[in-house]
């Protein structure tokens, strides 16, 4: 139960940040999500409606520039 509460919360704060914050193409949103072992990242462009650019840490070159600083400040 408490587990939705936080879900219903999370999305009313997006709601309300995404009504007053829109990209363009000059200059496109960054949307920034973290797991716990992950981030991803992506420039968005809301008035084409496509992602300009997308980044996580899952893909296999920043993996390995964060490899040697896993679990620490600097791998971010």
């Amino acid at each position: 139960m408490r587990k939705w509460i936080k879900i219903e919360g999370r999305e009313r704060r997006r709601k309300v940040i995404r009504k007053k914050i829109v990209g363009t193409n000059e200059r496109p949103r960054l949307s920034v999500y973290r797991s716990i072992t992950n981030l991803y990242a992506q420039l968005v462009d809301d008035i084409a409606g496509k992602t300009v650019l997308s980044l996580s840490t899952t893909s296999p070159d920043i993996r390995e520039k964060c490899k040697k600083d896993a679990g620490n400040v600097k791998a971010l």
